[in-house]
């Protein structure tokens, strides 16, 4: 039975993260649309049918302005800071003046879904899911939950999609939340997506897809990936292992991961996938490079990255058919069309 989004969002909030189910097909939530509340008025309307001053205090939350959003990231996840300053004593007075305001700027960039945003996205998560609860408790009207339900939703997206260092996961985030019911929160996010769009191209600017021998080098660094959940031959868990394997890559090369990395699943519309091991599906990570697509899988090769036609080959499907590419910052399997959807926005839980 499909879960609503309220009963998903508390279920992350209250319950530990649930073992995912390899197969999983549960159809993206239906959101009826419903602008919200942005005007005072239309929170005294809010007020009235919540009842109590607890749920007051949380309508009132919900629409409180966003925090002031501050530089953040931890080293592996951001590039080097440019050296401008490194030899600024043998320059001219102007010179260093030039150079420190130049510096300057580039300092005060802020990345526009920063550890400190997400920490508000998941605090506001809670608050609204607590609203909503006290609505159930007080029977609010239908037409006043779907307000915070599309509210949950919107912030659910984007807290399973961290980190956003991906264009193409961004502009599927983009696709949607513009799907969503127009609000306050659907035209606040989406416009702080395109500036993590303009972020991206500007920190990690993009010099070509990598070459094979590049991703070959830097296979040692991705190895310790491998060991993550279903890591031998014949086991569960290639959703985990490949979004492990992604995440690698994002810090040893943030650039190709923002422009050139994605994932490629293998589905099937009935048969089981490989003969020994009768999978529902099957996912890996992929770079594109000059000479096609790459595909990390150490369940078929330990040794270094393989061409997608062997890799569909070792599978057992047909690459034209049953070869799907996602973004990589969807952890959960494609929905209809083979695009992601709300389901496939999967909160990822490292293995201990």
């Amino acid at each position: 039975m499909r879960r609503s989004a309220r009963d998903e969002a508390h279920a992350q909030r209250t319950a530990p993260a649930p073992k995912r189910v390899p197969d999983r097909t549960e159809d993206p939530a239906a959101r009826r649309g419903h602008a919200q509340p942005e005007h005072p008025s239309d929170v005294l309307a809010l007020r009235g049918a919540a009842g109590n001053a607890a749920v007051t205090a949380v309508i009132q939350r919900m629409q409180a302005p966003g925090v002031k959003r501050k530089r953040s990231g931890s080293p592996e996840d951001r590039e080097p800071s440019k050296q401008a300053r490194a030899d600024r004593s043998s320059s001219s007075e102007e010179e260093y003046s030039s150079e420190e305001s130049e510096t300057s700027s580039e300092e005060e960039r802020e990345e526009p879904f920063s550890a400190e945003v997400m920490q508000q996205i998941a605090n506001d998560q809670a608050r609204v899911t607590e609203l909503l609860e006290r609505m159930d408790e007080q029977a609010a009207p239908e037409h006043i939950k779907r307000v915070a339900e599309d509210k949950v939703a919107v912030l659910s997206l984007l807290r399973n999609l961290i980190p956003l260092r991906s264009v193409e996961t961004v502009r599927e985030a983009i696709r949607l939340v513009g799907q969503k019911p127009d609000s306050a929160t659907k035209t606040k996010y989406l416009a702080r997506l395109d500036a993590q769009l303009t972020y991206l191209a500007e920190e990690f600017p993009s010099s070509g897809p990598p070459t094979a021998e590049t991703l070959q080098a830097m296979w040692p660094r991705l190895v310790p990936a491998f060991g993550s959940t279903g890591g031998q031959v014949g086991q569960d868990g290639c959703e985990d292992r490949a979004h492990a394997v992604c995440l690698a890559v994002a810090r040893h090369a943030p650039a190709i991961a923002a422009h050139h990395l994605s994932k490629h699943w293998a589905t099937s519309a009935g048969a089981r996938l490989h003969a020994d091991h009768q999978w529902n599906h099957h996912v890996a990570a992929s770079v594109t490079t000059p000479s096609g697509v790459l595909v990390i899988d150490p369940v078929f090769s330990r040794s270094g990255p393989i061409e997608l036609g062997e890799w569909a080959a070792r599978v057992q499907v047909d690459k034209d058919r049953n070869i799907h590419r996602t973004a990589w910052g969807f952890l959960g399997k494609p929905g209809p069309g083979n695009r992601p959807d709300a389901n496939s926005a999967v909160e990822y839980t490292p293995s201990s």
